[in-house]
This record gives structure tokens, C-alpha cells and sequence, in this order.
């Protein structure tokens, strides 16, 4: 799918105020900085408006010069009051037409001075140890950062703290190259991963000096940060480091986001090549290279999107096994899990199909042999050439693989699954996208109603009393997973029924029609569908 859309939304993001910021705190009449110590020193933070936020706290060495490319390493400690009451830099990061997909070029931005995390909670001292949230944001892989969301709303109406984490994106976070296996730790391809689980391990370790119960975290992610969350439940490494985990719209089951080790270090020496690093210093000269220069240079493995992107691989110490096997064979971390998708994901990055040439070509240019068949499931509706390609791109990326993996997974570990469908979520860039058809529950509108705070797609001001509820219900229910007694009694497991909970403004309903009409059984016999057995 040429997502050209939401390359330009997300080159206007770049611009945007980082909400994670929480610049309210800091203007309130009440604004005070409170100093708390931990392992490594004291920290400054900011406490106001109800909120308590230690911004841009390191949890691991600047991954630069001779460590970029290598694990994350432990923080270090350091000499007086840390100042914690703004973010860190961004991951270095290129944005442009392209890039987003990791085709290269792009205007850079961001450092590799970038491993910091966000914690927010209520001001108020708590009378015991808070559960926790950590949110792995989205962004394929090649863009974003923990200060795009303002989880404060959440944190304080429901009473925990919650994290939020910058990882290393583009080829610095997702690079495999044969001659890293000299280092002893493998080809590489998942520094991105290893920083998230660093984050873990570091708030497993360091949380409780902020209120935070190190044996209650909820593991949320979203998109690329659900991708990511998948896999790390399939880590070993991840064992004890969280208690539950929340999918939005990403798997781990999809095939064209799985690849091996091999696989990606394949396009290890192209790579080099390609920024002018040959021979046998390649790895020194890529070290050495500008970040800028790396940045900008197209991927040349495949990831998330298939062939020249970004993403995760398995095969390597973090990852051991081919994500599907491990659920399939139990060997992943048994934790509860809600999987969710959205109705309609795919609208926004269809909408320039706009005519009926236009949507043959685009689908048999993206499922080939199986392209005629996707055609003869997927007429043309009322809506349009872009909405129906919307809908095909949905089933396959988003949905089926969501039903797999909630039907794998049942046979381990209580799983939940979702549907959010509010067909008028609030988008606050429609002039810019000038799309054909309604966003509908597009991809990423649940956010908005999962944090109820203002970031760059939307701003909850335009919600009507409806979606208010509905965001209130979203976020009772994400907080209180594994907490409130009464959870299951409003949410039925999915168990092997397919059964879900659709979201929406009018009042939520079950569902156990959601694999029929997203088509599963179609996909399921083509080369695009899950690999998780249904």
C-alpha cells in the first residue's frame, strides 16, 4: 500500500508540540518541582494541575560512536539534580515521502542521544504501590516518539502511573549486518526491540522510587508498538517484566511483517554499500558514519512492510523463534492479552484510489497471483474504489491476522478482543487529507479515546457526549484489566468463539461474526493470510 497520505500527516507531526510535554503542568497556579531520588541520582520533576511528570529519564547509555548498533547498556549515574521536567530528543528519525516506509531520503531529525522514557501519574502520594502502564508508541518503525501522546488524563483518573518510550527507529534501530556477529551477539536487526525491553527492565527495576508497582505492569502498544509488544511476549528475556498485555492494531502472525535474522542480515553489506561503507571495516565505517547520512539511506531487508522497510526479525537471541511457532507451541510469556483492531484501519492510507483502474492496478500490484481473487471479494461499493481498497487492506493486515492470534493464544492464556467502530472519529487533519470517503475508525483514532487528550490526529474537544462515555469506558477498561472484579462480566474471554466487543458511541455490543465478515476464510487461503492457524 503506498501510503503517501499519512507521510504527509506525519511530516506535519514533526512540527506539532509534543503533548507529552505537559505544558499545562508547568503554567498551573500549583506548579511545583519535586525532587526524588533514585540508583543513579536525584531527579527534578514537575507537579501541578493534579498531574506528577519526570520527563526525559534516561534508561540506558546513549547508544553513539562505538555503541550504536550494540545492546543498550545500564544508565550511569550522575552528579547533582538531573532535570527531568522536559523530554528528551527524539530518535534520530528522516521524514519525506519515502522514508516513512524506509525508501530512503527525508528531512532528519531527532538524536541518538535518544533512550529516555516519560512517567506521568496523579500528584497526589499514593497510600500504596500504583500499577503501571508502559506504551510502546507506533510510527513503522521509522518514526515517533513517546512525547506524541499526553497520557496524563488516563494516568490520574485512573490512578496509575504510566510510561511512555522513545527506541531506536530507521536502520539504527532495525539494521542486520553478517559482520555484527563479532561482537558475539548476533547479526542484529532488533536494537529497537532490545531498548523497549531495557525500558522494562529498567522500570521493573526503578519504578517503585516513583509509586509504581514493579509486579502490576500492563505492557500497552499500538501499531508498530503493538508489532513490537508481540514480539516481545515471545522473548524470553521478557519473563517477570509485565503482568499483561494490550495489542491495538498490530500483530505478529501478519507474513508480510515476519522475517528471520538471516533474512535481514542479507541485505546487511547493500546496506553499507549503499552509505559508502565496503570491505572489511565496513561495520567501523558504519559507526562512524553521520547519522543523517544512515538515515536517510532506503532499507534493504525486509520489515513491517515487506521488502525495503523496517521491523523486527526473529531468529537471534531476543527473539528465538518465529513469532507464530512460539504461540503456537506455548513458548512465550503467558500473560493475559487484549487484541484489538479497528474498523477501518486501512482508511487512511487509501485515499488516493480514487477511480476503478486505479484500485485493479493497486491490488494486483500488492497481492499478485492472489489479486483476482481479492478483486472478486471485494467489488466496488457505494463508497467507492478507496474505501473498498481500505476494506481489503483492513481484513488482511489488521483484522484476520487480530483473529488468528486471539484464537492461538486462547488455547494458552485468557484473551480479550476488540472491534473500535466509531464510524465519526474526530480527525483534526481532513482538509489536508481530502479523502473521497469518511475515515470512519481509522488507524490510530482509538488513541484519542484511550488517552482522552489532544495529539496530532485529533483532538477530544471535538468529542460529542457519546464518544466522551465511550472514552471513559475505554479507559476504565484498559486500566482496569486485570484489576476490576468485574471485568469479564461486561467482556466475555474470545476463547475459540471469535467473540468481541465492538466499541462504539451508541453503546457496545458482542460480536461473533467479526472473522466472517472481515473475510478470514478467504485470507486464510491465500499467501497473505496469518500464519497462526485459525
Amino acid at each position: 500500500m503506498r501510503l503517501l497520505p499519512l507521510i504527509f500527516l506525519v511530516l506535519l507531526s514533526a512540527c506539532a508540540t509534543h503533548p507529552g510535554k505537559v505544558g499545562f503542568v508547568r503554567s498551573a497556579s500549583d506548579y511545583a518541582e519535586p525532587v526524588l531520588r533514585t540508583p543513579e541520582g536525584e531527579l527534578r520533576g514537575m507537579r501541578g494541575a493534579g498531574v506528577r511528570a519526570f520527563l526525559g529519564v534516561p534508561y540506558a547509555v546513549p547508544p553513539v560512536g562505538e555503541l550504536r548498533w550494540r545492546a543498550p547498556q545500564p544508565v550511569q549515574p550522575w552528579a547533582g539534580t538531573r532535570d527531568a521536567t522536559r523530554i528528551g530528543a527524539d530518535c534520530t528519525q528522516a521524514l519525506g515521502p519515502k522514508s516513512i516506509l524506509g525508501g530512503g531520503g527525508g528531512v532528519v531529525f531527532g538524536s541518538e542521544d535518544c533512550l529516555y522514557l516519560n512517567i506521568y501519574g496523579p500528584a497526589v502520594a499514593p497510600e500504596r504501590l500504583r500499577p503501571v502502564i508502559v506504551y510502546l508508541p507506533g510510527g513503522a518503525f521509522t518514526v515517533g516518539s513517546g512525547a506524541n501522546y499526553d497520557p496524563s488524563r488516563l494516568a490520574v483518573e485512573q490512578d496509575r502511573l504510566v510510561v511512555t518510550v522513545n527506541y531506536r527507529l530507521g536502520a539504527l534501530g532495525w539494521l542486520a549486518h553478517p559482520e555484527f556477529a563479532a561482537d558475539g551477539g548476533g547479526v542484529g536487526g532488533n536494537w529497537g526491540l532490545m531498548d523497549q525491553q531495557a525500558a522494562l527492565r529498567w522500570v521493573h527495576q526503578r519504578i517503585a522510587a516513583f509509586g509504581g508497582d514493579p509486579g502490576d505492569v500492563t505492557l500497552i502498544g499500538e501499531s508498530a508498538g503493538a508489532w513490537s509488544a508481540c514480539h516481545l511476549m515471545t522473548s524470553p528475556a521478557s519473563e517477570g517484566l509485565f503482568q499483561r498485555v494490550i495489542l491495538q492494531s498490530g500483530t505478529c502472525v501478519e507474513p508480510g511483517s515476519l522475517w528471520s535474522a538471516d533474512e535481514a542480515a542479507g541485505g546487511g553489506e547493500t546496506f553499507a554499500a549503499s552509505v559508502g561503507c565496503e570491505g572489511p571495516n565496513a561495520v567501523a565505517c558504519l559507526r562512524a558514519a553521520p547519522a543523517g547520512r544512515i538515515a536517510r539511506a532506503a532499507s534493504t531487508r525486509s520489515g513491517l512492510n515487506g521488502p525495503g522497510s523496517w521491523g523486527p526479525i526473529y531468529g537471534d537471541a531476543t527473539v528465538p523463534l518465529a513469532p507464530p511457532l512460539a504461540f503456537v507451541q506455548g513458548r512465550f510469556t503467558k500473560v493475559p492479552v487484549i487484541v484489538g483492531s479497528n474498523r477501518d484501519e486501512g482508511r487512511l492510507f487509501a485515499v488516493k484510489v480514487r477511480d476503478t483502474e486505479r484500485y485493479r492496478a493497486q491490488t494486483l500490484w500488492m497481492y499478485g497471483d492472489d489479486g483476482p481473487g481479492v478483486l472478486d471479494r471485494y467489488p466496488i461499493g457505494p463508497e467507492g474504489p478507496g474505501a473498498t481498497m481500505a476494506r481489503s487492506f483492513t481484513d488482511q493486515k489488521f483484522a484476520c491476522p487480530a483473529d488468528a492470534l486471539r484464537r492461538v493464544l486462547a488455547r494458552h492464556v485468557p484473551v480479550w478482543g476488540y472491534e473500535f467502530a466509531d464510524a465519526d472519529a474526530p480527525f483534526a487533519l481532513s482538509a489536508l487529507l481530502n479523502a473521497s470517503y469518511d475515515l470512519g475508525a481509522y488507524h490510530a483514532s482509538e488513541a484519542t479515546y484511550v488517552f482522552g487528550t489532544k495529539w496530532i490526529f485529533a483532538d477530544p474537544a471535538r468529542f460529542t457526549p457519546e464518544k466522551r462515555a465511550l472514552s471513559d469506558r475505554m479507559m476504565r477498561l484498559w486500566a482496569g484489566f486485570g484489576h476490576d472484579a468485574d471485568f469479564e462480566a461486561g467482556w466475555p474471554r474470545a476463547a475459540d468463539s471469535g467473540l468481541i466487543r465492538v466499541f462504539q458511541p451508541t453503546g457496545d455490543l458482542m460480536d461473533n461474526g467479526f472473522a466472517a465478515r472481515s473475510r478470514c476464510d478467504f485470507w486464510a487461503t491465500t499467501r497473505f493470510g496469518p500464519v497462526a492457524p485459525r
